[in-house]
């Protein structure tokens, strides 16, 4: 087969983006693959990287008009494909009336813009987005909770299949336990990584943050502020040093209120590392409360469940252990195998 993965960007470090490099490197050993986007930071492996040579299209200000004028580049570059896997929902309108093209939907989250006017388009174009994938083969579900979200949005059921991301065996346990908690991934307003420097400084336990993004800046500055003295901020991370970080952690929080599937979790857990979240979104389909870590209600249970693992020496490790015994529920091998399933029987259509 010719696989085009269609994306705006492929980062590092950016959830959607780490799905389309998982599943790239591991098809390309058995089928042509190409990774078509705005701009990457990734290097080719068993895959072609096309660059389009633009920023994300959907940014929250005036300049989302212009990305519209950049939907034919993505078209225009997807010739001559067997099968087209779309990772942005934005995409999708420039690509009806084709054979063959796949959707997977990483995710829709709250929606956080301050000014009124973007605030309602953008509402209203993620809401067309996802309704013109009714025109396309078939819309990938990462999560239960995704799929529910696009039924409640119009897309209908029969058009819809759950594939779950994988854990990639690079993420295994070394029995360390270096004494501190982890956090890995962008700083978002969603992901609420001021409650954890907070929580931090509350239970006096140290906290390590892989990762930047748009509140960088101002996290740092809300760390001083408060002083959180044992939060550090170690920015961008290579692949090494992320299995390390997993591996050496005591336990590991996030304090996001919204995952579309929550790999991060399960990549704790294949280190045998139990995790603390927020029982809302797709968490519970990947940490099992009191099993493999434990969903909070509120930010006072949150602080309690952590006080507890940083307490209790036993209780991470038999945590931990149910956990990697949990994370083997989920393999990219099993999640390719899945979709060049679905890719092969709507080219056979």
């Amino acid at each position: 087969m010719k696989i085009a993965f269609v994306n705006d960007t492929f980062f590092e470090g950016r959830g959607s983006d780490t799905v389309i490099y998982e599943l790239a490197r591991r098809m390309g050993k058995k089928h042509e693959v190409a990774v078509i986007c705005g701009n990457s930071d990734f290097k080719e492996e068993n895959f072609e990287i096309k660059k389009l040579g633009f920023d994300k299209l959907v940014t929250g200000n005036a300049k989302d008009f212009l990305g519209f004028m950049k939907l034919k580049k993505f078209r225009d570059a997807c010739k001559n494909y067997d099968i087209i896997n779309l990772h942005h929902a934005t995409l999708t309108s420039s690509f009806l009336g084709r054979k063959n093209v796949v959707v997977t939907c990483n995710g829709f989250p709250k929606n956080s813009e301050k000014n009124v006017i973007r605030k309602i388009f953008r509402f209203l174009a993620n809401g067309f987005n996802l309704f013109m994938t009714n025109f396309i083969s078939k819309t990938v579900a990462i999560s239960l909770y995704i799929k529910k979200g696009l039924i409640k949005k119009g897309v209908c059921t029969k058009k819809i299949v759950i594939i779950y991301d994988g854990v990639s065996s690079e993420f295994k346990p070394a029995g360390k336990d270096r004494g501190f908690m982890l956090f890995v991934g962008r700083h978002e307003p969603h992901k609420e990584v001021h409650e954890i420097i907070r929580l931090s400084k509350e239970i006096n336990f140290p906290l390590k943050i892989a990762g930047t993004g748009p509140l960088t800046e101002k996290l740092k500055k809300y760390k001083r502020r408060i002083n959180a003295d044992k939060v550090e901020f170690l920015g961008k991370i290579d692949r090494k040093q992320l299995f390390k970080l997993y591996q050496e952690c005591s336990f590991f929080v996030s304090a996001s209120k919204w995952e579309g599937f929550g790999l991060i979790f399960i990549e704790a857990g294949a280190c045998a590392k139990p995790s603390v979240a927020y029982n809302l979104c797709s968490m519970p389909e990947v940490i099992k409360h009191n099993n493999t870590g434990f969903l909070a209600k509120n930010y006072g249970e949150f602080k309690e469940y952590a006080k507890r693992l940083k307490e209790d020496l036993r209780l991470r490790k038999k945590l931990g252990k149910e956990a990697f015994k949990f994370s083997k529920n989920f393999s990219w091998n099993k999640t390719v195998d899945k979709y060049e399933n679905l890719f092969q029987r709507i080219i056979e259509k």
